[in-house]
């Protein structure tokens, strides 16, 4: 870790862990100092509109974040949250998008913030585990430090990233999972694993009953998680139902993300994505919603970098000029560095 950098992030550690013992005493105060923390370490025009807003929102002494803030100091490992904020707010954001803005400036093409893996069960032509692990080693490079997996029921799978997790303390994981999979074989590793984030499916067709007890078991072990949707004109209606919002809130989650399941809609996901944004700033609350498509395009515009890059089950990704990149045999450092490559 380069020192300079070390330095920093001790440094930034230290005031988020302060916060988080101050929140508990005088939140209304504590919560506008993170604020203002952010602030200062705004490297964008946009990075600072966006605490400019957030002061405005915090000042209120009827704010409705302040609950959702509570509710994550109260109900989530503070080490987690400590993480989660480093790793998140200052790694990825604001360290990592420097690096990042330096390469694009070398390369002269944008480059992803994200990285999203379809991790599925091996087959011939799928991604082993020490292959995942070179690409994300690779990434961190170019100043990567968030990454989404899709994986299936495989407590095989969970265990390889949590592997990763470990492996990469400074990174962020996001782990997408079906209600049905059963926690109790991991609950040690999930406890000591403060860089993950889990994202519950609740589009695979789970009953509420069912839904329900995944997401509150994840509750009684502290951990930092939510929900994903892929909506449609047929269930729309039902998830962003005040009814169902209420539902995710009492359950404990944290966040919910909602995806389009059907990319040509536009007008489905216009809905959706004014839907999500009368959620948030001086009308948000408990449960932070957010539009995957949307957003991501949105803190890349706010960081001046590209949104994601995804890399299917058996290793091949689609360049923005349609052709397939093969990922067993590249990384993307060296299609970074491709002249006609876009990503």
């Amino acid at each position: 870790m380069e020192y300079r950098h070390k330095m920093m992030r001790t440094a930034v550690g230290a005031v988020v862990e302060k916060a988080i013992r101050d929140i508990r005493d005088d939140p209304r105060r504590s919560i506008r100092n993170l604020a203002d923390m952010g602030d200062n370490f705004s490297k964008t025009a946009a990075q600072k509109h966006f605490f400019e807003i957030a002061h405005e929102v915090l000042k209120n002494p009827d704010n409705p974040y302040f609950e959702l803030i509570l509710n994550i100091i109260r109900n989530v490992d503070a080490e987690t949250v400590k993480t989660v904020s480093l790793n998140f707010g200052y790694s990825s954001l604001n360290y990592g998008a420097e690096i990042l803005r330096i390469k694009q400036a070398a390369v002269k093409k944008k480059l992803p913030w994200l990285l999203r893996f379809a991790y599925s069960v091996d087959n011939s032509g799928s991604l082993g585990f020490e292959r995942v692990e070179e690409i994300v080693s690779d990434a961190v490079t170019l100043g990567i430090y968030t990454y989404v997996f899709q994986i299936e029921d495989s407590a095989e799978r969970l265990e390889q990233i949590l592997n990763l997790c470990r492996k990469h303390e400074e990174c962020c994981f996001f782990t997408a999972v079906t209600p049905n999979f059963i926690f109790d074989r991991n609950r040690e590793w999930l406890m000591k694993t403060p860089n993950l984030i889990l994202s519950v499916d609740l589009s695979a067709g789970c009953g509420e009953e069912e839904t329900g007890r995944a997401l509150l078991q994840l509750h009684r072990e502290k951990c930092f998680y939510g929900f994903h949707v892929r909506y449609t004109g047929k269930n729309v209606e039902r998830l962003t139902s005040e009814e169902f919002r209420q539902r995710m809130i009492d359950c404990g989650c944290i966040f919910g993300c909602y995806v389009n399941a059907d990319r040509s809609n536009r007008e489905l996901e216009d809905r959706v994505y004014g839907y999500v944004c009368s959620k948030r700033g001086k009308k948000g609350g408990p449960l932070f919603v957010f539009d995957l498509e949307r957003d991501k395009r949105y803190i890349a515009d706010a960081i001046l970098c590209g949104t994601d890059f995804l890399i299917g089950p058996d290793g091949t990704a689609r360049l923005a000029d349609g052709c397939l990149a093969d990922l067993h045999l590249t990384t993307l450092s060296a299609l970074a560095d491709m002249a006609d490559v876009e990503f």
